[in-house]
């Protein structure tokens, strides 16, 4: 499972893949349409489009360990961390942009306005209790 030459090869394709949907997307108003319209297809798209290249290529494993487990763990931080006052002011600074985060650039790029991602958050904070 520790192939560096698979990992560079399935980190690769995952990234082109994201750079050809947000250029495509960014391109052609239809998909620019859709892409607003259903954020989350847009993403799971990305992620079937990496997969199903990367098992043409052979390195499936290689990308569900080494690509697809960080940023899965990402996102559940994301959606987890605390709300507290730290947070809410990094929120506002990110918000009027004087600070960039990279969660804050990569969700720019796909397109996700906060209020649907603030909206999956409750709805799994609701789903806890």
């Amino acid at each position: 499972f520790l192939s560096p030459l698979n990992m560079l090869i399935g980190g690769t394709v995952v990234v082109l893949v994201f750079m050809g949907f947000v250029w495509v997307s960014h391109n052609k108003d239809i998909l620019r349409r859709l892409k607003k319209q259903y954020p989350t297809t847009f993403v799971v798209v990305i992620m079937l489009s990496s997969y199903f290249l990367i098992s043409y290529l052979g390195d499936v494993m290689v990308f569900m360990f080494g690509i697809t487990l960080p940023l899965l763990l990402m996102f559940v931080h994301a959606s987890l961390r605390l709300r507290n006052i730290k947070n809410k002011l990094e929120n506002k600074m990110e918000g009027i942009g004087l600070k960039k985060t990279p969660m804050g650039i990569i969700l720019d790029a796909l397109e996700q306005q906060e209020d649907s991602i603030n909206k999956l958050a409750d709805y799994i904070s609701k789903a806890k209790e």
